[in-house]
């Protein structure tokens, strides 16, 4: 019985990876060892559980019945765990997550602090980017995501929406042709992404309101985009947030040029069924909800 039951959470960690070896390495466990222990399941239920579908493997109509008997089964244990093990303990392991890498520093670690009083056994591993949202999540829990998502297989939701706006270093403005009305500022250099490396519409938009300013630099981190302006490399195009925090720079004309940006989640149902996914989640979102003022940085008084 109880190798049946490590199968059927193995079966459900190959479903949630999408791959042998992402559940292997999750649980230390080799690429064969997976296989065998698949092939064991499939040939106790008489019937294929799992079909490749878009580069990764996805449960069959009977494979559904199986995750879903997983999943009580880890639901259940975790509840026996909570009983023994006390506050936190029925929710742990690893979370993967792709995010932009300011949300990832200022939002995450604010979320981890949190999660660290309630659930300390679960631990976040993350990628940091900001990109589009990827069809197939291998290895990946969910993602973090700048824009609303164009994703039929998974599941998205809205998480929180944010600003952009110009900023620049007292010291740049001292120094170079002075900037008294919003069309002055495309006399000077921006500091944002690489053009050619961006792709997500939220993020290219504002630089269309923006057509004579040329790029003095581009780096594909928007923390690298917050020094570079504060050391004076040119005006900045900054989430208003992560410029606020960092402070010493002048927001530039707030009333006329902030723009609207917003993080969406993405995922997949089991996915979001994990616990620590759950407990993960959870936590994002109670950080938002108290940063949100924050996140949307209504026009205030600038240069």
């Amino acid at each position: 019985m109880g190798h049946d039951v490590d199968n059927l959470l193995l079966l459900l960690s190959v479903v949630r990876h999408g791959s042998y070896a992402g559940a292997g390495a999750s649980l230390g466990l080799s690429h064969t060892t997976v296989s065998r222990r698949i092939a064991a399941v499939e040939k106790s239920a008489g019937a294929r559980l799992l079909v490749r579908a878009g580069g990764v493997w996805e449960p069959t109509e009977l494979g559904r019945e199986f995750i879903a008997a997983a999943e009580d089964i880890e639901h259940t244990l975790g509840s026996l765990t909570s009983g023994v093990g006390g506050q936190g303990g029925s929710v742990r392991g690893v979370v993967r997550a792709l995010v932009p890498e300011g949300f990832g520093g200022l939002v995450i670690g604010e979320a981890m602090r949190r999660l660290g009083e309630t659930h300390p056994l679960v631990r976040l591993e993350m990628i940091n980017a900001a990109r589009r949202a990827r069809a197939n999540l291998v290895g990946i829990d969910f993602e973090v995501v700048v824009g609303r998502p164009e994703v039929s297989r998974n599941e998205a939701f809205h998480l929180a929406a944010y600003s952009l706006g110009l900023y620049a270093a007292p010291s740049y403005l001292g120094t170079h042709q002075a900037v008294t009305e919003p069309e002055q500022v495309q006399e000077h250099p921006l500091v944002y992404f690489v053009e050619s490396m961006q792709d997500v519409p939220e993020l290219t938009n504002p630089v269309r309101h923006l057509p004579r300013m040329r790029q003095s630099v581009g780096a594909t981190s928007s923390m690298v985009h917050v020094e570079l302006t504060r050391a004076g490399a040119g005006i900045g195009l900054l989430p208003c947030y992560m410029a606020e925090r960092a402070g010493g720079l002048v927001r530039l004309f707030p009333d006329d040029l902030t723009f609207p940006v917003s993080y969406w989640v993405v995922s997949r149902p089991d996915l979001m069924r994990r616990p620590a996914v759950h407990a993960v989640l959870d936590a994002i979102r109670g950080t938002v909800d108290d940063m949100r003022d924050e996140l949307i940085a209504a026009p205030s008084k600038g240069a």
